[in-house]
């Protein structure tokens, strides 16, 4: 059976589309009786599970539009979409694309992205909703599951991927069946990445532009109108930071009005972030050379190689003493750049006035451990909102209204992080609480507590 074959079969079958969609039982949510234990993995697991079935029920509304459709500007080469169709009651475009073979399943996103990008053109701007993508492929190919997993998980795309089946290469026997992704496929994913090493922070301090930004006189707190102008600066950092894909949470900050003798620079924006390629580094020690993750936060990035994560590449052999380039320690050291230049923008917008040409600034990078016993750093000072986003911000949600069933059910005493009743009786009360968010990062590091027993044994030792 070729693929033209099974192109065709589906489009002359288009208006009976629903019969060719095989009917499965998804996998249950994991479930877990005290959200105190859930690992970050397995609720990345319910939520793409969650997310993925709502994408299949979905194509029960699908009506295919077109068939082998040229998609092209002039004097372009042209590209065909294998499908093209509509959501019935949804928003949104339906790229479909078929691949038959293993062979032929590699360049499956390529082409797929190729389309959607080509319909952002002609119906630009469309947002993330407005599109969406369903690859029907053997799922055979590592590289595709993977890609598939990462466009829904990191990239938000709408995207299921279908496995064609039949019987006795009979095309009336055709059926898709959507592949669901294991759990084992999602954990090797996200394994290691909620590790405190991980979190790059950088800090940016400018003047205390008195009476405006930060009290007049020693002694003072901040009126209600300076908390809402600091604020206003993380929401806006949010918002960058989510348009940018970056996991993590920013806060501003300001020191006491009492400190103001030791530098005049009190306001500050703290943004902290998972630096992608520390947590690559952790993945490929604790997955592939089976360290610990307290082991594999003590490898610096500076001793460790990408030809070790990309092994294809070719390594030119220099003699001994020659320089030899790491390139991962200079794309990590590049990302944190690229932290700190978001942070001195945003100062540089939100502080813009009609009287002042020019504002002094400074900075500081630390990880996050690190920062938070610097008592001058993070203890005499107002904290102000803390914001979360991307992935944390996701997973912040899912736990939080799984503890507060758990807790309207059951009370507070058998929740451990929630065990002294000191939590608030809605949900939005603790969304942007320093406190709250701080200790649910805290959790992300180290759900388990696991290496306690490992740390208490070492000091008996």
């Amino acid at each position: 059976m070729t693929e033209k074959e099974i192109q065709n079969h589906i489009w002359e079958n288009r208006e009976d589309w629903t019969k060719l969609l095989s009917k499965i039982e998804f996998p249950k949510k994991i479930e877990i009786e005290n959200p105190s234990h859930l690992t970050p993995s397995q609720a990345i697991f319910n939520m793409i599970v969650t997310q993925y079935e709502k994408h299949y029920n979905s194509l029960y509304e699908l009506e295919l539009i077109g068939c082998e459709v040229p998609l092209k500007k002039d004097s372009d080469s042209t590209i065909r979409a294998d499908f093209l169709g509509v959501l019935g009651g949804r928003n949104g475009l339906t790229v479909v694309e078929l691949k038959k073979s293993k062979q032929t399943e590699r360049q499956a996103y390529t082409e797929l992205l190729a389309y959607g990008s080509h319909l952002k053109t002609l119906f630009s701007p469309m947002s993330k909703m407005d599109i969406a993508y369903v690859l029907i492929s053997p799922m055979e190919e590592r590289i595709v599951r993977e890609a598939t997993i990462n466009s829904i998980l990191y990239d938000k795309t709408n995207v299921i991927a279908m496995i064609p089946k039949w019987e006795n290469d009979d095309i009336n026997t055709l059926v898709l069946e959507p592949w669901i992704p294991t759990f084992k496929e999602i954990d090797s994913l996200t394994t290691s990445c909620f590790s405190g090493s991980n979190f790059d922070v950088f800090k940016v301090t400018w003047d205390a532009l008195e009476g405006d930004w930060s009290p007049a006189e020693d002694g003072e707190d901040p009126d209600q109108d300076m908390i809402d102008k600091m604020n206003s600066v993380s929401a806006y950092a949010a918002q960058i930071m989510e348009a940018k894909g970056i996991h993590g949470f920013v806060y501003t900050m300001q020191n006491w009005s009492e400190t103001k003798g030791m530098g005049h620079l009190i306001n500050a924006i703290v943004i902290g972030g998972i630096n992608p390629y520390k947590a690559t580094k952790n993945r490929v020690l604790t997955t592939k050379y089976d360290l610990k993750q307290n082991e594999a936060d003590e490898v610096l990035i500076d001793y460790f190689d990408i030809y070790e994560i990309i092994p294809e590449l070719k390594r030119e052999d220099k003699a001994e003493g020659d320089y030899k380039p790491n390139h991962l320690s200079d794309l990590s050291m590049t990302w944190n750049n690229e932290i700190s230049g978001i942070c001195f923008d945003i100062v540089k917008t939100l502080t813009k006035s009609l009287d002042k040409e020019w504002i002094e600034t400074s900075y500081g990078g630390f990880d996050w451990e690190r920062y938070q016993r610097n008592t001058m750093e993070d203890s005499y000072c107002h904290n102000f909102e803390m914001r979360v986003t991307g992935l944390i911000r996701e997973l912040f949600f899912e736990y939080s209204k799984m503890d507060y069933d758990f807790i309207r059910k059951n009370g507070e005493e058998d929740h451990m992080q929630y065990w002294h009743g000191d939590i608030p009786n809605y949900l939005v009360d603790i969304s942007t609480h320093q406190y709250y968010l701080r200790n649910f990062i805290l959790r992300l590091f180290n759900p388990y507590f696991e290496f306690m027993d490992n740390i208490e044994g070492d000091e008996e030792e």
